[in-house]
């Protein structure tokens, strides 16, 4: 069973194990979100920053090996770091803007999941093509 499941992971696209990173990831960052805003009553935007950074860190760690070829280290980190801010300033604005809109509709808690899911949903394909064509100029450029 665990071989097989070997054997899948290994078939998968880069985007498909990307998605299977982030999906892995969006539950961390949804659970520690949800936790921070709805239990703990910190800021939205902050426990939103809070579950995505945790996330992105761990996403790193994984995907920068298996899905974009790239080694840990500066330039690797910096390429991904940088559009993450991009990625969580989107998230912060789509989270916050969702969040007001739906609060109004449904309940509290059903109002953050849609929120969270608008938030996670915009953000991973505009990372994920951007992270590759900025590493594709860095490999571009080394191998010159």
């Amino acid at each position: 069973m665990i071989e097989r499941l070997k054997g899948a992971y290994r078939k998968l696209p880069p985007i498909g194990k990307y998605l299977l990173f982030s999906v892995l990831v969006t539950l961390v960052d949804a659970a520690l979100s949800w936790l921070l805003s709805m239990r703990l009553e910190v800021r939205l935007s902050v426990a939103n920053t809070i579950g995505v950074v945790v996330g992105q860190v761990i996403h790193y760690a994984l995907s920068s090996g298996q899905v974009f070829d790239m080694e840990y280290g500066g330039v690797g980190a910096v390429i991904y770091f940088s559009t993450f801010l991009l990625g969580l300033v989107a998230a912060n604005a789509i989270i916050t803007a969702v969040f007001a809109l739906a609060v109004a509709l449904v309940p509290k808690d059903l109002a953050f999941l849609a929120a969270k899911g608008c938030s996670i949903v915009v953000p991973f394909f505009g990372l994920y093509f951007l992270r590759k064509f900025l590493y594709y100029l860095v490999k571009r450029r080394r191998s010159r």
